[in-house]
């Protein structure tokens, strides 16, 4: 038999706020797991996703900020290689380099004994081509070819300079015989492709 209102009004105020509570109790943990506890995942998510852009936002911001210091030191550090590289011949340019040291020696006053280039040793983007070298003349003209070497648009480096058999020669002039290492440098090429990997590439591209 359903129940009246006369017995619902019958009914202890003790057990009626009783009632009222577990109704409620039931409605609250109804929600929860009906719809609160999904939704609070979902906006913990949205929450951290917003923050993650925020934070992108903010470090496009600032590149954007720094786009055109940063476009300054791009040109500044090419222009700094293409400098170098003007400084580092390619191959072909190797022999007239080594003739205009040697040039530069007898212009200086030497005299040439050995002039010998060695085999090129490999670096990363680059190989040095040491150059053993044994002359005669006065200490004078040794320092004015070191210092015609120096101010060379290419680079050469001497070094291991030897000084030996010291001869009195006209004059204060002391001539002797000195050894040393000329080293110049060269730029490797990128290695063009062969026929295989041409034909690997094409192969690829149909």
């Amino acid at each position: 038999m359903a129940p009246k209102l006369d017995d619902l009004a019958r009914i202890p105020t003790r057990q009626k706020i009783l009632l009222a509570v577990l109704f409620s109790a039931i409605v609250i943990v109804g929600y929860y797991y009906l719809y609160y506890k999904e939704a609070s995942v979902k906006i913990e998510t949205l929450d951290g996703q917003l923050t993650t852009l925020r934070a992108k936002i903010k470090e496009q911001e600032v590149i954007a900020g720094n786009l055109q210091s940063f476009q300054e030191e791009v040109k500044r550090l090419e222009s700094q290689l293409s400098l170098l590289l003007e400084q580092l011949p390619n191959s072909a340019e190797i022999p007239s380099l080594l003739k205009n040291v040697s040039d530069l020696g007898k212009e200086s006053g030497l005299d040439f004994v050995k002039f010998a280039p060695s085999g090129e040793v490999r670096k990363d983007f680059y190989a040095e081509i040491p150059v053993s070298i044994v002359v005669n003349g006065s200490y004078h003209a040794f320092v004015q070819f070191a210092d015609k070497v120096s101010h060379y648009p290419r680079i050469v480096n001497l070094s291991n300079i030897v000084f030996a058999n010291p001869k009195q020669g006209g004059g204060n002039d002391v001539r002797s015989s000195v050894s040393c290492t000329a080293t110049t440098y060269r730029f490797l090429e990128a290695p063009a492709a062969t026929d295989a990997q041409k034909a690997e590439g094409k192969g690829r591209a149909k």
